[in-house]
C-alpha cells in the first residue's frame, strides 16, 4: 500500500506540473461556468442579465429545476461526459509512460524494491486517477448549479464517476502500452485516436449492417403474412411472385448475416466505447432522474412518417418501418452490461499484461 501511495503522489505531481493538467480542470470548470450563467424566468431564458424572449421556454411552463437538467443532459451528459471528457484526459496523460521510460526517470523508480508489473499497473491507475478527479470537478460544479440555481438537488449526478473512468480506462489502457512501446508521448496519443476512431466505424459499420439485417427479417415475415392472407381467399391463389421475392429476400439475408457475424465477432473482442458511453449516460439519466427531459429531447428529434408505399429506409418494401425499429430496439437492449462492459475489460486487462510484460522485459 504504502508502495501504491508513493507511485500514485508521484503521478499527481507530475501530471500537475503540467500546463495541460490545470488547463483542463479549467475547461471543465469553464464549461459548468457557462452552463450557471444561463438562467430562466417567467419572460424567457436569461444570460448574464439579458433575457430572450422565447416562447413556451420560461418558467410559466416548465420549472427551472428541468430546465437545468435538461441543459446539464445536453450539455454534460451527450457532449463532455460522453467523450470530450475523455479525449481531455487522453491529452493531457499520454506523456506518462513514454516520460517513465525516458532516461533518468525509469531508473529511479527501478531502484525501489517494488516489481516492474507493479510500478505499471500503478502508474496505470495514477492516469485514471486523473479522469476521475476532472470528472468529479465537473460532477460537484454541476451538482451545485443545478441544486442552487434550480433548486433539485440530484446526487445520482455523481455515477458518472466512476463510469467515465471505466470507459477512459479502455483508451488509456492502449495509450499507456503505445507510449511504453514508442517512447512518445505524441505517436501514442495519435495511434491511439487513431484507435479510438476505428472502434467508432465498427460500430456504425456493424449498427448499419445489423439494422439491414433485422429489417429484411421483418420483410421475410410480412411476405410471409402477404402469403397466408391470400391462401386464407383462396387456397388456389398464384403466389409464385411472393415465393420469388422470399427466395430473393432469404439470399440477401444469409449475406448480411454472414457480414453482420464477422463484425460482431471483432466488437466483441475490442473495446465498446460507444456502447459504454450510451450505458453511462442511460445510468446518469436513470440516478440523476432525467428521464423526463430525456425524453422530451428525444421527442424533439422527431420520428420518421409512417411509409404507406415505396421503399423503407432500410429497403423494406412490405415490413413497417415501426416493426423495423422496434426490431432495432430490442437487439440493442438484449446486449447486456456484462457483454459491453465485461468483454471491453478484459481487452483491457489483455493490453496491460503485455504492457507490463514488455516492461518487465525491457532494458532501461
Amino acid at each position: 500500500m504504502t508502495q501504491l501511495l508513493a507511485i500514485l503522489v508521484d503521478t499527481y505531481r507530475e501530471l500537475s506540473s503540467r500546463r495541460l493538467f490545470w488547463l483542463s480542470l479549467a475547461l471543465s470548470a469553464l464549461v459548468v461556468l457557462g452552463f450557471a450563467l444561463v438562467g430562466i424566468n417567467e419572460e424567457g431564458v436569461q444570460i448574464v442579465g439579458w433575457t430572450l424572449d422565447i416562447p413556451f421556454l420560461n418558467t410559466r411552463n416548465i420549472e427551472a429545476g428541468e430546465f437545468y437538467k435538461l441543459t446539464f443532459y445536453g450539455l454534460g451528459v451527450r457532449f463532455w461526459l460522453g467523450w470530450l471528457a475523455c479525449l481531455l484526459a487522453l491529452v493531457s496523460s499520454a506523456g506518462l509512460f513514454p516520460e517513465m521510460v525516458a532516461g533518468g526517470t525509469v531508473e529511479t523508480l527501478l531502484a525501489r524494491p517494488v516489481a516492474r508489473s507493479r510500478i505499471y499497473l500503478f502508474k496505470f491507475l495514477g492516469g485514471l486517477l486523473f479522469t476521475a478527479l476532472q470528472v468529479t470537478v465537473f460532477c460537484v460544479a454541476s451538482f451545485l448549479v443545478i441544486g442552487l440555481r434550480g433548486n433539485a438537488w440530484e446526487p445520482g449526478i455523481f455515477v458518472a464517476v466512476p463510469m467515465v473512468t471505466i470507459l477512459y480506462s479502455y483508451l488509456f489502457s492502449v495509450c499507456a502500452l503505445l507510449g511504453t512501446w514508442t517512447r512518445s508521448g505524441i505517436a501514442a496519443l495519435l495511434l491511439t485516436v487513431l484507435f479510438w476512431g476505428f472502434l467508432f466505424m465498427l460500430n456504425v459499420s456493424e449498427q448499419m449492417v445489423n439494422s439491414f439485417r433485422l429489417a429484411r427479417v421483418e420483410e421475410l415475415a410480412a411476405i410471409d403474412r402477404t402469403v397466408e392472407k391470400r391462401r386464407q381467399k383462396d387456397a388456389s391463389v398464384d403466389i409464385s411472385d411472393l415465393q420469388a421475392e422470399r427466395e430473393q429476400g432469404e439470399t440477401g439475408l444469409e449475406k448480411l448475416r454472414t457480414a453482420h457475424r464477422i463484425l460482431f465477432m471483432a466488437k466483441t473482442v475490442l473495446p465498446k466505447t460507444d456502447e459504454t458511453a450510451a450505458l453511462v449516460q442511460r445510468w446518469i439519466v436513470d440516478a440523476a432522474n432525467l428521464g423526463d427531459v430525456s425524453e422530451e429531447d428525444a421527442q424533439g428529434e422527431g420520428e420518421t412518417p409512417q411509409r404507406r408505399r415505396g421503399r423503407g429506409s432500410f429497403g423494406t418494401t412490405r415490413a413497417r418501418e415501426s416493426d423495423v425499429r422496434k426490431a432495432i430496439e430490442r437487439d440493442m437492449e438484449s446486449r447486456g452490461v456484462l457483454w459491453i462492459v465485461g468483454t471491453s475489460l478484459l481487452f483491457e486487462a489483455v493490453v496491460l499484461g503485455l504492457g507490463c510484460r514488455h516492461f518487465a522485459r525491457r532494458d532501461f
